[in-house]
């Protein structure tokens, strides 16, 4: 019996699920592949994602709620002359 290649590549896959995980790390609304392989892919990257942001999002409620006050940087810019015995 011959043996059918696939549709579709490793590659494919790989890159199907990245989109996938980031999309929900961006918050945005499934849009998954019209191939049913990369679908399923794409929705294993995404449900990996949406997991991965609510793990985020539980450790800093803190940080999320309010911002913080950030300390006021300042520099001093020192002007030398060049030494003359070169």
């Amino acid at each position: 019996m011959p043996s059918q290649s696939p549709s579709w590549t490793l590659h494919q896959l790989e890159v199907a699920y990245q989109q996938g995980y980031l999309e929900a790390l961006l918050k945005r609304a499934p849009r998954c592949p019209a191939h049913e392989v990369l679908a399923a892919s794409w929705e294993a990257g995404w449900r990996d994602g949406a997991e991965r942001l609510r793990q985020w999002q539980d450790r800093l409620p803190a940080a999320t709620a309010a911002p913080r006050k950030v300390p006021r940087l300042s520099a001093r810019i020192r002007r030398t002359e060049p030494d003359e015995r070169s």
